[in-house]
């Protein structure tokens, strides 16, 4: 489980990063920001949500979302950077398939994961 909890750390990281970066800092995502925001946090609700029972999934969505909250707050101190209700739906909608997937797809990949020796068996 230790790459699961790498690979949510390091998706949490560039989220915060990406989103607190200036507009003018060189780094272009090329796809509507919006899709990259449910991109985003669908993956680090997997992510997440494979080191978790299910029964915390709604503990991890409303973290998520709380977060969510705080990085538009702070961009609202980052010159050429504003507060979005949309990109707060995105991430929203985000976390909620991520969770869909999980519920859907959980064992799967575990296995999947198992068998890229990323983490042990449960079996």
């Amino acid at each position: 489980m230790i790459w699961i909890k790498i690979s949510a750390i390091l998706v949490g990281l560039g989220i915060t990063v990406l989103s607190l970066m200036p507009p003018s800092s060189g780094v272009e995502i090329h796809v509507n920001d919006k899709i990259g925001h449910f991109v985003a946090y669908a993956v680090w609700m997997v992510n997440i949500g494979l080191l978790v029972s299910s029964k915390h999934y709604w503990k991890i969505i409303l973290a998520i979302l709380v977060y969510s909250g705080i990085m538009e707050f702070f961009q609202s101190f980052i010159p050429g950077r504003e507060v979005s209700f949309y990109d707060m739906m995105a991430n929203t909608i985000g976390a909620i398939i991520g969770t869909a997937i999980l519920l859907l797809f959980r064992q799967q990949i575990l296995k999947i994961v198992s068998k890229m020796k990323l983490v042990k068996s449960s079996s």
